[in-house]
């Protein structure tokens, strides 16, 4: 049912309460970041097989209900299609998403690509410069296409087990990311796809469905989670703020720190590099040259295998006995866990399959584990602050901070990162590729 009037929109908010609900919001445009989108329309559908579609915004209606957005975005304990997406057009937290439930419940990334009809495709082709298509698409496509969405994913919100695990995840991961992305990155008129911009920002977009949950972040062809640092792409990333700086904390040998926390070994917060390498050239002070070897060496035997003439360092025996525990766990039971979350990587999510390979996949998904956990704290300081987490890229985060909060709340900051033997360097600067180390 398309709804028309207000009594049938306040009696869905009314009727939705104490059921399983699926709902889908429908954005304006299919190609606009969601921070800068806003709604066309909200599907609706409930456990005993009813359905409703309430425009928003849309040429079909004479009158739309954006007025009434807000209520729905306060609804709790219903199914929402993106959780992440909900999160940054201001929906409560208390929602299960079911793109998450897909990827725990299935080992594969949720994929809404053949949802949309063809009349979605045929407006979205003709009328690629109007920023709010879906506005003119009709209303009874709209249906159409959340028809499909509720097909396939329905039956898996109402069977599908919600782990400890995945109830976690829901918990923290689209918050996170949801968090990082609606605050954009400020850019100057030397950004490279400029129709990317919108007010001076663009917007990045984590994708954290993949095997190890490590997220990828790019959006629309721009890589946030790999720009290149000496082409001059990063010269375009200034500060928002007139009087402020861009502020890189980046975490100091970031795997063999998160290694040494797996295999319960004890690190200095010095040098991991100076460390290895005393055994690497038995002598107490390394050369330059050796240093730079000695990273070398360190990360070609923990990525690529350890050679048996490093066995007799402490470390990488406690790494290799670690190695082939796990891998031993593997073959006896098909399937691990994630060290935080105890989600479950198994070997319908991958073929060919090595100790080394899996391994690294475990490496992967610790760092990312323990990353969330250290953002979400990291954000949780920053709640009232004008300071914004806006980038995140495995072993480095960066933010965009007023000089007036920096004396006061740098320290915090790097005081969270570091926890548990996590040592970062700090670089600060007005333009993300001039930035420079100080000491803090």
């Amino acid at each position: 049912m398309i709804v028309d009037c207000i009594d049938d929109v306040l009696g869905t908010l009314t009727y939705i309460q104490g059921r399983k609900t699926l709902l889908v919001p429908i954005f304006c445009s299919p190609s606009l970041h969601v921070t800068v989108n806003s709604l066309c329309a909200i599907y609706i559908y409930t456990e005993d097989d009813i359905e409703r579609l309430i425009p928003i915004r849309h040429t079909e209606q004479l009158r739309g209900f954006p007025e009434h957005v807000s209520a729905f975005l306060e609804s709790e304990n219903i199914f929402v299609h993106d959780k992440k997406q909900w999160l940054q057009i201001g929906g409560n937290g208390s929602v299960l998403d079911v793109k998450t439930l897909w990827w725990y419940t299935y080992n594969e990334a949720y994929d809404e690509g053949h949802y949309p009809t063809a009349a979605h495709q045929f407006y979205w082709r003709r009328h690629q410069g109007l920023a709010q298509v879906n506005s003119i698409v009709p209303l009874q496509q709209h249906l159409a296409m959340c028809q499909k969405i509720r097909h396939y994913a329905w039956p898996m919100c109402m069977n599908a087990e919600q782990t400890d695990s995945y109830l976690q995840f829901n918990a923290t991961y689209p918050q996170v990311f949801a968090t990082i992305e609606h605050v954009g990155l400020q850019v100057d008129e030397t950004f490279r796809m400029p129709e990317l911009v919108k007010d001076n920002k663009v917007y990045s977009q984590y994708n954290y469905y993949t095997m190890t949950g490590r997220p990828s972040n790019a959006y629309r062809g721009f890589n946030f989670a790999a720009m290149n640092k000496e082409d001059g792409t990063r010269a375009a990333f200034c500060s928002r703020f007139a009087n402020g700086a861009l502020v890189e904390m980046d975490f100091d040998s970031y795997h063999v720190r998160l290694i040494a926390r797996l295999i319960n070994y004890d690190l200095p917060k010095s040098s991991i590099h100076d460390y290895l390498g005393q055994f690497y050239f038995g002598v107490s002070q390394l050369t330059d040259e050796q240093r730079v070897e000695s990273k070398q060496i360190t990360f070609r035997l923990l990525y690529g295998g350890i050679d048996s003439e490093f066995l007799s360092i402490p470390f990488f025996q406690r790494v290799n006995a670690f190695v082939y525990e796990l891998w031993a766990k593997w073959k006896a039971k098909g399937r691990i866990e994630t060290p935080i979350l105890k989600r479950p990587i198994t070997k319908d999510m991958v073929k060919n399959m090595t100790a080394n390979k899996l391994f690294n996949y475990y490496l992967q998904a610790t760092e990312t584990e323990v990353s969330v956990q250290k953002l979400q704290q990291v954000q949780n300081i920053l709640k009232e602050r004008e300071t914004v987490m806006i980038l995140y890229t495995y072993d480095s985060v960066l933010f965009d901070v007023p000089v007036t909060e920096a004396k006061e709340l740098l320290p915090q900051i790097k005081k969270v990162l570091e926890q548990g033997n996590f040592p970062t360097k700090v670089k600060v600067g007005n333009i993300y590729d001039k930035i420079k180390t100080i000491s803090l």
